[in-house]
């Protein structure tokens, strides 16, 4: 959702392609609307996640209890500093407005960063959290994100070992 649609309840949305134009629909907004990124983009499996050592978090690569993970998702809601449309994060980076949380494994993982990549676009955001010392091993464990009261879907996971 772009950022100059945040505090409002309802937007209108109309496509427009080679001249044409459809009927406007009217929509309702959400404050936040989270989901991690995927390694194979179908919004399911082994998320677009980093390792403290910056390699990818896969089932050969996995994170170990106590370091610090970097989760990619998008749909943070409206940022401090105020988000813009397609701009790239340099330099004082928004991070959201809503409270951020990050569960592993249905366990509280203490959130240390949440706020733009440096270097992307607007609307990815960068979730640093510290991978509970007490959550089960496994190649596929569940991660789940929140901005405010909004959960991400399930079915998102990180490898631990």
């Amino acid at each position: 959702v772009p950022y100059s649609v945040a505090g409002k309840t309802r937007t209108v949305v109309q496509a427009e392609y080679q001249g044409g134009k459809t009927p406007e629909l009217a929509l309702p907004v959400a404050d936040a609307a989270p989901a991690v990124f995927t390694l194979d983009s179908s919004g399911r499996g082994p998320g677009a996640i980093l390792n403290q050592d910056y390699s990818v978090n896969t089932p050969a690569s996995r994170a170990a209890k106590g370091s610090i993970i970097q989760i990619f998702a998008t749909g943070e809601g409206q940022t401090n500093p105020p988000g813009v449309d397609g701009k790239v994060a340099i330099g004082g980076l928004p991070s959201p407005i809503l409270l951020v949380s990050v569960t592993i494994g249905g366990l509280d993982a203490p959130v240390k960063y949440a706020g733009a990549a440096p270097g992307m676009v607007a609307g990815l955001i960068q979730v640093n959290a510290e991978v509970p010392g007490n959550v089960a091993s496994g190649s596929a464990v569940p991660v789940v994100l929140t901005f405010g009261d909004n959960p991400s879907p399930r079915g998102v996971t990180v490898a631990i070992r």
